[in-house]
């Protein structure tokens, strides 16, 4: 199996692929659940004939077929969750496909073995390729599964198409990642390039019915080819053309760029080499001097480029909704329509327990950027942070070295997770200073104190499944820690969402970190909660667990 460069690639990541292909196959079930209940819901069908079209369209939602198996499948899942996931899985592998090698010397050693730069590139955008399509694979397995038991109507031959159009968009944003890693070697960057054209992309898609300037950027959109038809109700589109032409370009791109640049180690180790090409250079200082003479400016170093595209995209979000508010804002009377007409099951699926409040400006803007991706990118960013910054250092002998140095461990380890809360701190300032200037551009009049508790609260919830991860990590060690408390978190968040309209799982609700921030409020119509005190508590506690597990246990290596 580890014979050639795809497949060492894929045996790398077969752990990581089950939970991927375990959390679509989840979320495609949920929403095909409540299809059903929309689907015979009478003030549903009274709604989606008085709502403005041109809202409707920035959901993605199509009047004349939302209450069809296809229409509220491409409205629900492949306008948004679908796409989100798919392109973090895309981005994600083509970051760990090159750039992320080269920044941990491993691309040298690979490129000394007699094969072409080539050869590389063309495996490792073969291991995206397919990796990708296992997930989708997995996806159109499930949904055509539910189709029979729901009695979806779906066509199959849509279905493929649908799944197929949603797999080469994660390609092409795959392949502007791969550009980006192949062309700079810094994963940060490639990361951020890839993140930033999909928002752009989304946002010249969704809101062009808004915006007439939009007009022109949207027919080079990747969503647009993505939703040409769409492929769920239409079937094979042109727009399947397109990305297919976009994927191979990108590709080739890559490849060439590969191929035509040092790696970072190399000019890190011989910055001689670049002088005698007649290139200005300096010589690189040693990462441990500096900024880097301690663990925490350390960790903070090795994630300064990540977290702005993490933070760039979420505020990037939230000034969309800003944006799209004053539209939306012309005809309250409709959006009280749509929250009547909409099962209360739908809104908690998003996180929004407090529908009502989508008819104000704090609950509008609330409900993407703290109640539904918000959440969940945090969480991520926390998870991911403590992946890089912990297990992965142990599970790459990288902590064995840490600990050479005359420290205390405990002391690395409260540095690495001071080092995630001052990083989590300052997506929520970014976030706090975009709220505050959507706030004065388009006149929301949100109050200043709640922008404030709003964003704090999202950091406090980043900490805390951060501490959940330490210390499972402590526990079962660096392979289980980020799937476990992935888990933890899907649990936490349904059982958030479902607890406010299941009687038999109100009680077990506030067991929830979501609950605590979230609760029944629109993040942005409240102050600092009491419950926030508890997610400090639970990334406190979290972290203690570790300190005192990790002054004790053997590293894996």
């Amino acid at each position: 199996m580890l014979r050639s460069v795809f497949a060492k690639a894929v045996w790398d990541r077969k752990r990581t692929m089950l939970w991927w292909v375990l959390g679509v196959s989840a979320l495609i079930s949920w929403v095909s659940f409540t299809y059903p209940i929309m689907r015979d819901s009478e003030a549903m069908l009274q709604f989606i004939e008085d709502f403005p079209p041109d809202m409707l369209a920035v959901f993605g939602i199509d009047p004349a077929t939302y209450l069809t198996g296809a229409g509220f499948l491409q409205a629900q899942f492949y306008t948004m969750f679908g796409p989100l996931m798919i392109i973090g899985l895309a981005i994600s592998l083509a970051v760990g496909a090159t750039a992320s090698e080269e920044k941990n010397g491993t691309m040298d050693i690979l490129l000394s073995v007699p094969i072409s730069r080539t050869s590389v590139m063309i495996q490792k955008a073969g291991v995206v390729e397919v990796l990708v399509a296992v997930v989708v694979a997995a996806l159109t397995v499930v949904l055509l599964i539910f189709n029979v038991a729901l009695d979806m109507g779906l066509s199959i031959q849509n279905v493929l198409a649908a799944n197929v159009s949603l797999w080469l968009l994660g390609l092409v944003f795959g392949g502007v990642t791969l550009v980006a890693g192949a062309f700079t070697g810094k994963p940060s960057t490639a990361t951020g390039v890839g993140v930033l054209l999909a928002i752009l992309s989304w946002f010249a898609n969704a809101f062009v019915a808004l915006f007439s300037w939009l007009e022109i950027p949207s027919k080079v959109s990747p969503f647009t080819w993505y939703l040409e038809g769409p492929p769920l109700l239409k079937g094979w589109s042109t727009g399947l053309l397109w990305l297919i032409i976009a994927t191979i370009v990108l590709a080739a791109a890559a490849i060439a760029a590969f191929n035509r640049r040092d790696i970072a180690t190399e000019r890190s180790v011989m910055p001689e080499s670049s002088k005698a090409r007649g290139r200005k250079t300096k010589t690189l200082k040693p990462r441990a001097t500096g900024l880097l003479g301690g663990v925490f400016g350390k960790s903070v170093w090795d994630r300064r480029r990540s977290v702005w595209a993490w933070a760039i995209g979420l505020a990037s979000l939230m000034l969309l909704t800003f944006a799209a508010w004053p539209a939306f804002s012309k005809d309250s009377e409709a959006i009280a329509d749509m929250v009547s007409a909409m099962p209360k099951e739908m809104f908690a699926l998003f996180g929004m327990t407090d529908p009502d409040s989508l008819s104000t400006a704090a609950g509008f803007i609330s409900s993407r950027t703290y109640q539904s991706v918000g959440p969940i990118v945090m969480l991520i960013f926390a998870v991911s942070a403590v992946s890089s910054l912990v297990a992965k250092e142990e599970s790459k002998g990288i902590l064995d070295m840490v600990l050479s140095n005359p420290l205390l461990r405990r002391n690395i380890l409260l540095a690495k997770a001071a080092a995630i809360a001052v990083l989590s701190m300052f997506i929520a300032a970014l976030l706090t200073l975009f709220g505050l200037t959507g706030n004065v551009i388009w006149g929301t009049n949100l109050d200043l104190v709640n922008i404030l508790a709003a964003n704090t609260g999202l950091a406090l919830l980043a900490l805390c499944f951060g501490g959940i991860a330490l210390a499972v990590w402590s526990v079962l060690g660096s392979g289980p820690a980020i799937g476990i408390t992935a888990a933890i978190g899907a649990v936490a968040w349904f059982l958030n969402g479902l607890g406010s309209v299941v009687d038999g799982l109100a009680p077990f609700r506030i067991l929830s970190p979501f609950y605590w921030y979230l609760g029944d409020t629109a993040p942005l119509a409240k102050g600092f909660e009491p419950q926030y005190a508890l997610l400090l508590l639970i990334a406190v506690v979290g972290t203690g667990i570790a300190v005192w597990r990790f002054d004790t246990r053997d590293l894996a290596v």
